[in-house]
């Protein structure tokens, strides 16, 4: 008995759960990209006659596997927070599966009154649309986006440049929808069958080797001669009980200035950068600001690094970092602006006092008012701190203010060797593609190291010996193997690149929210009009008699 509704079970709802699990195996850690093209056909598939209820039950289940299996690191808050984390963890993978069941229920509600291959298209724009609405509403969290599993695909996701990583992802899943036509056709059979069979197939064939020809022509060689800057890049590796532990305050920030000054004698450093967090103290501690005074001094090198200072107005304690000067000055802050929802801070604690009590955030930061853009060495970076490296707005607007590089500085200790250190990588390489400026991506845990405009990277691989040497393994230590290790290097950093589309990028995503909705307007009146016709009729018919 229990056997036979276990495989009735199967039956109903096996192909949505296994759209969530291919899609997530697209991902890092996993890494099968590919596999993202042919991902949603199962549920495609299996919704093809169902009701707008019925397809929204379908995909609800499909999105939440997914992002269970997608964001499974965020369990791990469960050794930092207690067990109100993994609730947390569930509710937010069951938020984000509204999301794929409300889109899937309107676009199967207006399929029926779209053209042969149109409704694998409008599939793709309104996932496009759904994305960039999962990333902006209620504070937004846009992580499992399509787009971000084809990092590796550099030619492909070359149109991030055209129209963001809402375009790479509307791509991929209106050739899902495609592929899903194909194989719905074949299986119903009927009258012009090749006709039904084919065209679909075509149409994903060609958007597949049109999206990566326009990728290929896209991608451009960096230049490194006409803005020349070189960054040294220490990849810590300090375990959150340590930065948690005064006694090793001071001792972390004399590690991390020993192994700048051994980059500096390999290379001459332009500006030494350190990750989020790196320092634990007030910074003109003096056992602290010896260090980095004497670093900037020796060395003749800025600092930007993770450290810790109060606001003077408001006695607050934001995420901050500060950028040092050669002359052991501190010339700016940068306060985080972006803070993430309960690791951070507890939403609508000031309104509702004893969430916090139900709910503590892991931290308690103040956020931060406005981005910033520095100066070093006569080039111009904009800062983002950790998470804010997930909002492509916040991207787009460094560059309006002039940044010409950015600089990503990050700790992901919390999540141990998980795959949110490899996930967060892969946004990084996509706001480098988006914006096309260079991005410096420095990790506590990692991985560290320089993307050029193009999203090609390149990885900090120093290893420290015992006895203090210092080797360079570039090229022979991969991406993910990086991970949990004390690394360094000294790397350029490119010119930025010209975008093809300067506000490609920002005007795409509400394109395609826009297309979305009056697609669906349009289906909703063609809808009204035709049920209007028999009425119609039939008053002209009692008319006549």
């Amino acid at each position: 008995m229990i056997l036979a509704k276990m495989k009735s079970l199967l039956r109903q709802y096996g192909l949505s759960i296994l759209s969530g699990v291919l899609l997530a195996l697209a991902f890092p850690k996993w890494g099968l990209y590919p596999v993202a093209w042919v991902a949603l056909a199962p549920i495609l598939i299996r919704t093809r006659q169902s009701t707008p209820k019925q397809a929204f039950g379908h995909f609800l289940l499909a999105g939440w596997v997914f992002n269970s299996l997608l964001l499974y690191w965020l369990a791990t808050n469960l050794y930092w927070a207690g067990g109100w984390a993994f609730w947390g963890y569930q509710a937010l993978c069951v938020i984000m599966a509204l999301f794929w069941a409300v889109a899937a229920m309107a676009w199967v509600w207006a399929r029926t009154r779209l053209p042969f291959a149109g409704g694998a298209l409008f599939f793709g724009v309104g996932w496009a649309a759904m994305e960039f609405l999962q990333a902006h509403l209620f504070s937004g969290f846009g992580w499992g986006a399509v787009a971000y599993s084809q990092g590796p695909d550099l030619a492909f996701v070359q149109l991030a440049a055209l129209g963001g990583a809402p375009l790479v992802s509307a791509v991929v899943a209106a050739c899902n929808g495609w592929i899903a036509a194909t194989v719905s056709a074949w299986l119903d059979g009927g009258e012009r069958r090749w006709l039904a069979v084919t065209l679909p197939l075509i149409c994903a064939l060609v958007a597949m080797a049109a999206a990566h020809g326009i990728g290929s022509w896209l991608l451009d060689k960096p230049d490194y001669t006409s803005r020349p800057l070189t960054v040294g890049i220490v990849q810590t590796n300090f375990s959150l009980e340590m930065k948690w532990d005064r006694e090793y305050t001071a001792e972390m920030v004399r590690n991390a200035a020993q192994k700048s000054r051994w980059l500096a004698r390999q290379e001459k450093v332009s500006l030494f950068v350190w990750p989020e967090a790196m320092i634990v103290g007030p910074i003109d501690m003096p056992a602290i600001w010896m260090e980095v005074a004497g670093l900037v001094k020796d060395t003749d090198a800025y600092l930007f690094t993770g450290a810790e200072h109060e606001n003077e107005k408001t006695g607050g304690s934001p995420n901050s970092c500060c950028l040092v000067d050669p002359g052991a000055n501190i010339v700016a802050w940068y306060d985080k602006v972006h803070l993430v929802p309960f690791g951070e801070y507890v939403p609508f604690a000031k309104y509702v006092p004893f969430i916090q009590q139900v709910v503590p955030a892991i931290g308690d930061s103040e956020f931060g008012v406005d981005l910033k853009v520095m100066k070093a060495k006569g080039r111009t970076f904009g800062p983002l701190i950790c998470f804010e490296v997930l909002y492509a707005d916040l991207a787009e607007r460094l560059r309006r203010m002039g940044a010409d590089y950015l600089v990503v500085v990050t700790n992901l200790g919390w999540f141990g060797m998980s795959s949110a250190i490899p996930q967060e990588f892969e946004l990084a390489r996509m706001r480098a593609v988006e914006t096309r400026l260079p991005v410096v991506h420095c990790a506590n845990t990692g991985i560290s190291g320089v993307f050029d405009p193009w999203g090609r990277f390149s990885m900090v691989a120093g290893v420290f010996g015992a006895s203090g040497q210092y080797a360079n393994y570039a090229g022979r230590i991969a991406p993910a193997k990086s991970i949990g290790q004390r690394l360094a290097a000294v790397l350029p950093v490119s010119a930025p690149g010209t975008r093809p589309v300067p506000y490609g990028p920002v005007a795409f995503p509400w394109l395609a929210l826009g297309v979305s909705a009056f697609v669906l307007a349009w289906a909703r009146l063609k809808r009204s009009g035709t049920a209007a016709k028999p009425a119609r009729a039939r008053t002209r018919a009692k008319s006549r008699s």
